[in-house]
């Protein structure tokens, strides 16, 4: 059980999301939600929480008009827009944008949010991610979506729109981090049985995480046209509450582990041993990966099906639509 914990442990402590989130939401929210146009009044942070944040990084000012320069690669070829407020407003397709990156910013990390802290002395992967293993459950992932959907629905009670959906964003954050396969389950059951006595197979899994997090990001700036298309024309998939829809999300990255490490493990198996595959290397291989781009697309298709049905619902309920 010891061995369990100390191996879940540190792959948390280096483990933490899909990347381009911001690219993701703005495809997913920006043509098709019907009020997205809709400019709102930027409002002071008045709330009291019940999370603990890291406030060395916590930033409750607005800063659209300032994220996109900041915090996108300069290399990259499509990114949303971000311009700069009018008369203190912004667009409401803009703050799910722009703040759907925001847990990745520090809020979550150097925190002491359960008596394992201590083993890896890093809180990010804690509040991101959702590994079930054996009959055990580990962090908080879906805890995090529950909470910021929670936090929303405060907002909008409140008559704060700005708040409303700047809580959502956040909330559409861990939402998409829940549909990447290596945020339900550190790898393969074998290769996870494996890592538990072997630091060099824990360390390849850790690798290939964060070389899978980049592969969409991947895809997304460099503005790939399936891509693209298959986020934009997805159609809304309803569930019959959020825990169904959480569950079907998570399904979306386990139910692919298996095939993304095999191709992993086929086009990158020596790399991976030491370091983790960047955009140089996917583009190496584009046509070897072909079969990596199918099932990322899906995923991502499917993602934006039931997170679309999940914001109509929800805007409707708080009275946005």
């Amino acid at each position: 059980m010891k061995r369990i914990v100390l191996f879940i442990l540190v792959l948390a402590s280096t483990a933490f999301c899909w990347s381009a989130h911001e690219v993701l939401t703005y495809l997913v929210v920006k043509d098709f939600l019907p009020n997205a146009e809709k400019l709102i009044q930027i409002t002071p942070y008045t709330y009291q929480e019940k999370r603990v944040y890291n406030t060395d990084y916590l930033r409750l000012e607005d800063y659209c008009g300032q994220f996109i320069r900041q915090f996108v690669p300069k290399t990259a070829i499509f990114y949303p827009p971000d311009p700069e407020p009018i008369d203190n407003k912004v667009y409401m397709w803009q703050i799910l944008t722009i703040y759907s990156v925001e847990p990745d910013l520090g809020m979550d990390e150097g925190l002491n949010l359960s008596p394992l802290q201590s083993v890896i002395g890093n809180s990010q992967g804690v509040r991101h991610m959702k590994y079930r293993l054996l009959f055990l459950d580990f962090f908080e992932g879906s805890d995090s979506f529950y909470y910021f959907v929670k936090m929303s629905k405060e907002a909008f009670k409140k008559g704060d729109e700005y708040w409303g959906y700047r809580f959502l964003a956040r909330a559409l954050h861990h939402l998409e981090d829940l549909s990447m396969p290596f945020h339900n389950t550190p790898g393969t059951f074998f290769d996870t049985l494996k890592a538990l006595f072997d630091k060099q197979m824990a360390s390849y899994l850790s690798n290939l995480h964060y070389s899978y997090d980049d592969y969409l990001a991947y895809l997304l700036y460099n503005a790939d046209e399936e891509t693209l298309s298959a986020i934009s024309k997805a159609q809304p998939k309803g569930s019959r509450n959020n825990r169904q829809l959480i569950q079907r999300v998570r399904l979306l990255g386990l139910n692919n582990v298996g095939i993304v490490t095999k191709i992993f493990n086929e086009n990158f198996s020596q790399e991976l041993q030491t370091r983790t595959i960047g955009f140089e290397d996917f583009k190496a291989k584009e046509s070897q990966l072909s079969g990596l781009k199918k099932v990322t697309v899906q995923i991502a298709a499917e993602f934006s099906s039931l997170a679309r049905a999940f914001l109509i619902e929800f805007l409707k309920e708080v009275g946005q639509l």
